[in-house]
């Protein structure tokens, strides 16, 4: 839509003018007129009263009081011709992550650990995160908020180094009680468009329905931790974690599973790796249709003039 570039901000304020306009005629006739002695006065006497001789009087105060008052209405008006334009647009999006704190993120086939990685790779999300709101809760047997959403990402990082697999009460893997926590995370803030990034080495099948009816509207992405080979967990007092059997615990990254999941939730499934490769796709997917909703109101500009 055309705009002319000059053109008033207030335009009312130039009804001003006609206000101006009246006081000026009045000023500009009681200067011209000789006084009212005639209403006072006979006729007669009028001319050995008034002085024929004109008294000289200067035009300066008039013109510069009609000036400034003119001035003083069109700036009112705020004439400008200057365009600042500025989207309408902002990124109101919010993103949960949900870090799986159960004892299998401590196998160590990926170095220094499946955790620590994990933590590395939190950090350097939060990191490039340009806007948004951003929290982190964790989860195994149940699930817990470190960090409501926020914009200070700096906050989140500041937790990481906390979080190890023996602070939490309930061993377990339980994805559907993390994402139905991350919902309402979301839920709270009024955010209508968000995402849930579920950063886990397993999932239970039988959750899916659970994560799926949980999610509503929002997003869920997986990053996998760990390797299709498995590592065994070493146990707090020595030694490697067994099962009941004394079998040696091997857990291993079911990949095909967690992009089940992430497919349920409409979201992209990443392993994770050391490189930017997995974040990179990541941080395109939560940002991809914010890119696309501002590509079609790109002509939704508000115009600030200076």
């Amino acid at each position: 839509m055309w705009q002319p570039e000059f053109h008033f901000i207030r335009p009312w304020w130039l009804l001003a003018l006609l206000p101006w306009f009246g006081i000026l005629i009045g000023v500009i006739k009681r200067k011209l007129a000789k006084g009212n002695w005639t209403s006072v006065c006979d006729e007669a006497l009028l001319p050995f009263i008034l002085k024929d001789k004109p008294i000289p009087s200067s035009r300066i105060p008039l013109m510069t009081g009609a000036l400034a008052g003119l001035l003083t209405v069109v700036a009112l008006a705020g004439p400008t011709w200057e365009r600042m334009p500025s989207p309408v647009f902002r990124n109101d999006s919010g993103l949960v992550i949900a870090l799986d704190l159960s004892r299998s993120m401590d196998a160590n086939d990926i170095t220094p650990s499946r955790l620590i990685r994990a933590r590395f790779k939190i950090a350097d999300i939060l990191n490039r995160r340009k806007d948004g709101q951003t929290a982190l809760l964790v989860y195994a047997g149940d699930a817990f908020t470190v960090t409501p959403l926020t914009n200070d990402t700096n906050n989140i990082a500041s937790q990481l180094s906390a979080l190890t697999t023996d602070i939490m009460p309930e061993q377990g893997s339980r994805a559907d009680l993390a994402v139905k926590n991350a919902v309402a995370l979301l839920n709270q803030a009024g955010l209508q468009q968000g995402h849930v990034l579920l950063i886990t080495d397993e999932v239970d099948t039988a959750q899916f329905s659970a994560v799926k009816a949980a999610l509503g509207e929002y997003k869920l992405s997986v990053l996998g931790v760990g390797t299709a080979e498995g590592a065994p967990i070493k146990a707090p007092e020595g030694g490697f974690l067994k099962d009941n059997q004394g079998k040696l615990i091997v857990p291993q990254l079911n990949a095909a599973d967690l992009a089940g999941l992430a497919k349920q939730g409409s979201g992209v499934y990443e392993t994770i790796t050391a490189n930017d490769s997995d974040s990179d796709r990541l941080l395109v997917f939560f940002d991809s249709h914010l890119q696309s909703e501002t590509a079609q109101k790109s002509d939704l500009m508000l115009n600030q003039w200076r």
